[in-house]
């Protein structure tokens, strides 16, 4: 039997039996295995063969078909994913087989081959019209592409692939709502089909949910009313009017809205927790928790309701109210992880670092077990047993070794702040020497220099992380720090650390580095207003330092002292905040 069946009658078809393609790929194999003899060239170029200087008159579909396709092994073999998602698309020029073209798509997608995908994809639809795979894949790509005609195809038909039109207008508004910066063309798109179809709330709905994502609330809050109106008992169309009232900030009206609508308890408690993550995203806290509460109290034991209200409370500050929601979870089994975390977080806050340390201690598995190993070290070390963290993180370096640079980073740290630069040093370099490439490991080596006086070298390691990333803000602020402590280029100081303002404008080490910088220039007024907000949110002790100096300088001792005094009681050893109140008193200015 031939390699591949070619079907006389539609010549741009080359259709493969299972077999067959099993055969195929041990022949490629083959292939390679016979070439694995011969020197491997790294060309790109080397790897191309025009595919009509192999063709033969009666065959020539089929062997440029197989060229190709051999040709994408080869390429993946060699590590050319490039090449081979040009040669895969390039197959299909031969053949539109709904197999190829799915494997075409998905090499293309892991090159990074958008525009090549995109082809891939059309075929791959065009092949299998009723596939919701192809059809979301292909409008994905008309999406990322830009392609306005393609993507009203692909919407139409992915909607159409879908097990009912509601959730397939429900899928496409998820595909349509990941690309801010294709917003215009995903709410154009969906404002012609709404427009197309006018009595369906389904596709009125998704324009709304849309339009709603990108802050379209005009379009969101014309596109809920039409759905409501066609389908007033929809629950999905009365929570888009919710969102949109929310948004509005009527929320009152919006609570109202939810209260009408049936169900038992359960199902009410659902749409108050849909109407408690719609006041999340703006930014309503205080609402949201109470919506949290409303639920809770029809459902007590829905675990999402409750984890919520915990991780709400929580970032509100409402330590309280967060730890009674997350130990409810753990109680209940539900969560445990998480839970064991955040109650871990709740308790280092509350200044317990054994009870902090027992919680973190619990978390074994999710997205939060590692950084809970760490913190659990952190804990040990804020319980006055440095030797015990460092212990720790050296078993977790062999329980994680994908991780290394991170955990040298956290043991430097440590050492750092425990105002042992020497030993930091001696961490971070031992941590280079396993990660050569961390610039982890990099910046906070340079921190270590600084602090021993050893300023080029500071510099040095810097620049490197910014070689490495231009835009890194905190090595951009380190780097305009180091300056305007350490040389009086205080221009060049401040312009990087502008850089890192541009990029992070409310982060208070910014802010403060921007202040000290600008007190050294002499302008004590623009330094006070940044300092003052830097402390407020971050009343860190080298932030109380400079503030404290600022206001000294201009006059408000009194001011400079509470300052002073509030950070000592917490912080009496910190190198930076006695340096200052030592060198003020060298001049006879002690507070």
């Amino acid at each position: 039997m031939p390699l591949f069946q070619v079907n006389p009658g539609a010549p741009a078809r080359i259709v493969r039996s299972p077999r067959a393609i099993r055969a195929f790929v041990l022949a490629a194999a083959l292939t390679l295995a016979g070439c694995a003899g011969q020197p491997a060239s790294d060309s790109v170029e080397g790897m191309r063969i025009d595919a009509a200087t192999v063709a033969t008159p009666e065959s020539s579909r089929r062997s440029a078909y197989e060229y190709h396709v051999l040709a994408g092994e080869m390429a993946i073999q060699r590590g050319h994913r490039d090449v081979a998602a040009r040669e895969y698309v390039a197959a299909l020029d031969y053949s539109n087989d709904r197999e190829l073209a799915e494997r075409a798509t998905q090499i293309a997608l892991f090159a990074g081959e958008a525009e090549l995908a995109y082809r891939a994809a059309g075929t791959w639809a065009a092949a299998e019209p009723d596939s919701l795979d192809a059809q979301r894949t292909a409008a994905r790509l008309a999406l990322a592409t830009g392609d306005a005609s393609g993507l009203a195809v692909y919407a139409r038909s992915l909607v159409a692939a879908a097990s009912s039109t509601r959730t397939g207008y429900q899928l496409l508004a998820d595909l349509l709502s990941g690309e801010n910066d294709r917003a215009d063309l995903a709410i154009d798109t969906l404002t012609d089909i709404a427009q197309r179809h006018p009595e369906s709330a389904p596709a009125q709905h998704a324009l709304g949910v849309v339009a709603l994502r990108y802050g379209r609330e005009q379009v969101a809050s014309h596109a809920a009313e039409r759905a409501v109106r066609l389908e007033p008992a929809w629950d999905g169309a009365v929570l888009l009017q919710a969102g949109v009232l929310i948004r509005a900030g009527e929320t009152d009206r919006a609570q109202a809205l939810i209260s009408g609508l049936p169900g038992n308890d359960a199902r009410r408690a659902q749409y108050h927790l849909t109407l408690a993550r719609l006041m999340v995203q703006a930014d309503q806290g205080e609402a949201a928790l109470d919506a949290f509460d409303r639920a809770l109290a029809l459902a007590p034991d829905n675990a999402d309701a409750r984890y919520g209200l915990g991780v709400l409370a929580l970032s509100v500050g409402d330590l309280e109210r967060a730890a009674t929601a997350f130990r409810r979870l753990y109680d209940a089994g539900d969560r445990p992880d998480d839970a064991a975390y955040y109650l871990g977080s709740i308790a280092e806050r509350n200044d317990d670092p054994a009870r902090a340390q027992q919680w973190y201690q619990r978390v074994e598995n999710g997205s939060h077990a590692f950084e809970s190993q760490v913190r659990a070290a952190r804990m040990i070390w804020a319980q006055g047993d440095m030797a015990g963290a460092r212990a720790r993180l050296a078993s977790l370096r062999e329980t994680y070794p994908e991780m290394t640079d991170q955990l040298y980073a956290a043991e430097g740290q440590l050492l750092f702040e425990a105002n042992r630069p020497a030993d930091a040093l001696a961490v971070y370099d031992a941590g280079l020497a396993a990660a050569p490439k961390s610039l982890e490991l990099r910046y906070g080596r340079s921190l270590a220099y600084e602090r021993l006086g050893r300023i080029d070298a500071a510099k040095a390691d810097l620049q490197a992380v910014l070689d490495a990333e231009p835009d890194d803000a905190r090595a951009l602020n380190a780097l305009g720090y180091l300056l305007a402590n350490h040389s009086q280029r205080y221009d060049v100081a401040r312009n990087y650390i502008e850089q890192a303002l541009a990029s992070d404008p409310d982060n208070p080490a910014i802010l403060d580095s921007m202040g000290w910088v600008e007190y050294r220039m002499g302008h004590l007024d623009t330094a006070r207003d940044y300092l003052e907000r830097a402390y407020a949110d971050y009343p860190d002790p080298e932030v109380a330092a400079h503030l404290g100096e600022v206001l000294w300088k201009q006059g408000e001792r009194e001011a400079a002292r509470r300052i002073w005094q509030d950070a000592r009681a917490d912080n009496p050893n910190h190198p930076i905040l006695r340096e200052t109140v030592e060198r003020l008193d060298s001049q006879g200015n002690a507070p």
